[in-house]
């Protein structure tokens, strides 16, 4: 145990985390960084402390501490801030992410919607999306494996099963052992047999979603594509033949027949209807009324369609009455999502919309609203954010508007910030901070309130109306 040991008197460690058959994890404080900042300590200990399987082991941990440092550039994977060796034992320094492991979030037997589910799926894979462009894989995707982190409740995927390997170091074949590193239940068969690759993450994601969709234990998840099927017509579970084929892809025996990696993934996912929440009304308790009510039952239809006619022209007549001040003071102390939001609210309002806007809604949107919401955004940001910066932006990177074209559209999102290595970013992705840039904010908003994708192609045509109006 290294309990209130300094490691290179830096590293003050102050509480055991967790532990397991790779090593102990701890909590320590940096005593050398201003504030002394908490960070996480991960000790590997190999088995095996022959001279030769150390220096093996070295050379692997090293290899794969450099990996860490590449990948924690990503938002959502903990930076690495040190690793070193000292007595045949090896040592990883990261970020801290205050937050709750994702198995805090999954109870047996209970249920997640499709929604859900399909949310959860698209935040792992963006990130899976860059490890797996690197060449690398996760190897141990499970919900303790996962963080929801404090501050945003954005999915954070942690401890990287691959640097694991030191522990186990065979002499003889002067590399990593074999032995299999994941988790049963959610390990892939060929993962089991020590032959991992990017398919066996799919394979470990596919199951999580499954209990998700289930609430079934790991000991009780399906062996392959068969038995998924059999356990979706015993639960009668409501999902969408589409999210139930994608699954069956990614859980697939052999690894040849599922996804290749992520990206394919994600891109199967994106092309999913989703089931609502709500259940359709049960049209058995729709009791009918006798006949002999028939005609006043016609009359009082007439009288009530010609009412609410009345009452719809008067509401899509009247302009809508907007309360920007909330909008305001959220810009003003830089609350910069939480003023995000309210202007998607502000704007699905005036549109009245629930949400998204469509072709119509844009071409009649008022200018007066366009001009307000982009000058108290502009005004509090020093010019940086707004729809004027995402304007010139847009023109910048070569677009035209009601002219689409995905290529420069593509320049435009890397150029605000609205693409994570390549590829668009959900919500969940978005830098709220007043240094993220220019243009960044305000964002397009969700496809949906449940859904972490962008309305990315709706700004384009907003910015459209933006330059009608003369702004």
């Amino acid at each position: 145990m290294l309990l209130d040991q300094t490691l290179r008197q830096r590293y003050k460690i102050t509480r055991l985390i967790g532990g397991g058959g790779f090593g102990d994890t701890y909590l320590a404080s940096d005593l050398d960084f201003p504030g002394q900042r908490k960070c996480v300590v991960k000790h590997l200990s190999p088995k095996n402390l022959d001279p030769v399987a150390i220096k093996i082991a070295n050379r692997l941990f090293t290899e794969e501490a450099e990996t860490l440092s590449r990948l924690g550039e990503h938002d959502r994977i903990p930076r690495l801030y040190a690793y070193f060796e000292e007595d045949g034992q090896f040592y990883l320094v990261q970020e801290f992410v205050e937050g709750q492991e994702l198995t805090s979030e999954f109870k047996p037997g209970k249920k997640w919607s499709e929604a859900k589910v399909i949310s959860l799926l698209q935040e792992i894979l963006a990130i899976l999306v860059v490890v797996h462009r690197e060449g690398n894989i996760h190897r141990d995707i499970k919900p303790a494996n996962i963080m929801r982190r404090k501050q945003d409740d954005k999915l954070i995927l942690i401890d990287f099963g691959a640097v694991k390997r030191v522990v186990n170091v065979d002499t003889q074949q002067k590399k990593d052992s074999t032995v299999a590193i994941g988790t049963p239940g959610y390990m892939s068969p060929e993962q089991a047999m020590g032959n991992p690759g990017k398919y066996s993450d799919i394979y470990a994601l596919g199951m999580l979603a499954i209990q998700a969709l289930t609430g079934l234990s790991s000991e009780n998840f399906p062996q392959d594509s068969r038995r998924w099927e059999q356990i979706v017509n015993e639960q009668q579970l409501k999902i969408s033949s589409r999210l139930k084929t994608v699954l069956s892809k990614m859980i697939s025996f052999q690894p040849q027949n599922r996804y290749g990696d992520a990206k394919e993934v994600l891109q199967a996912l994106n092309e999913t209807e989703i089931i609502p929440d709500s259940d359709p009304p049960d049209e058995t308790e729709i009791v009918p009324q006798p006949k002999t009510k028939l005609i006043p039952g016609i009359l009082s239809a007439i009288v009530l369609l010609m009412v609410g006619g009345i009452l719809a022209w008067r509401y899509f007549k009247q302009p809508i009455k907007v309360d920007y001040a909330s909008l305001e003071t959220y810009l003003q102390n830089k609350q910069w999502q939480e003023a995000d939001q309210e202007s998607d609210r502000i704007i699905l309002q005036i549109a009245r919309k629930s949400s998204a806007l469509d072709t119509e809604s844009i071409n009649k949107f008022p200018c007066e609203s366009l001009q307000t919401i982009d000058q108290l955004w502009t005004s509090n940001s020093q010019g940086r954010f707004g729809y004027t910066p995402q304007k010139d932006v847009y023109l910048a990177t070569g677009n035209e508007f009601d002219d689409y074209t995905q290529a420069t559209y593509e320049a435009f999102g890397d150029k605000v910030g609205w693409k994570t290595f390549g590829v668009w970013s959900l919500y969940g992705d978005l830098k709220f901070t007043d240094i993220a840039p220019v243009g960044h904010l305000p964002s397009p908003g969700r496809v949906d309130i449940e859904q972490q994708e962008l309305r990315i192609r709706e700004r384009g045509r907003l910015l459209s109306r933006f330059d009608q109006c003369g702004f």
